[in-house]
């Protein structure tokens, strides 16, 4: 996991530097959905997935990522602060132009999955790696933001097919779009972005530097 410190150095003390980093602030499960009587405390396995979508390439991770969690109880955070997203152009002179994101938090009906396991797969689905390819091309093309939450949907369809027994629905899924169009990129700085459902609370730190902006 790439840590805040390191983000800072290369983002923010460079004088031609200009970036982007989307992390995970926290995950907040309010409701697991899951019965608790005695003597069964009501825990449950949860799978985090998210997709980013950009015009730009991610320097973190992969455009998909499982995290699993066993054993959430409710009203409790998720231990994670992932890097979901990271750009810096030491040349200062490109930023993505649009930054798509769905989370999900999915609950397993019996254990979970090896996440990596599960990833290995995915990369030699031929219908994953196709989406793949069309979602990085809508993208670059500028295409509506809702043309690619719509393939990422799609995407998501043959991510659960490898997930294993899971809920029919998920217990909460979130999507949020920035653009430069939209002046998201506009202020330089950390901003949490927190999108609420009911019953995940999703939080999310997004840094913009911008080389103007950045300090030597």
């Amino acid at each position: 996991m790439i840590s805040p410190e390191h983000v800072y150095q290369r983002i923010a003390r460079s004088k031609q530097l200009s970036g982007i980093e989307l992390r995970i602030r926290s995950v907040y499960v309010k409701d697991n959905r899951t019965l608790r009587f005695w003597p069964f405390p009501g825990l449950a396995n949860l799978y985090l997935l998210l997709f980013v979508v950009s015009d730009m390439p991610n320097q973190s991770i992969k455009p998909v990522q499982i995290i699993t969690f066993p054993g959430v109880g409710d009203q409790e955070s998720l231990p994670t602060a992932e890097t979901i997203f990271y750009y810096v152009d030491d040349s200062g002179k490109e930023t993505p132009g649009q930054l798509h994101l769905v989370a999900s938090v999915i609950k397993s009906k019996k254990g979970l999955r090896n996440a990596g396991a599960i990833m290995e797969s995915l990369q030699q689905d031929e219908a994953y790696n196709s989406l793949l390819q069309q979602l990085t091309g809508m993208a670059r093309n500028a295409l509506t933001a809702g043309a690619v939450i719509e393939s990422i949907k799609n995407l998501s369809n043959v991510v659960g097919r490898y997930l294993g027994k899971v809920e029919d629905r998920p217990l909460a899924t979130i999507m949020k779009s920035f653009t430069a169009l939209s002046g998201d990129w506009d202020l330089a700085g950390t901003r949490t972005i927190s999108i609420p459902t009911r019953n995940v609370d999703f939080h999310f730190d997004l840094t913009v530097a911008r080389k103007e902006d950045a300090v030597a």
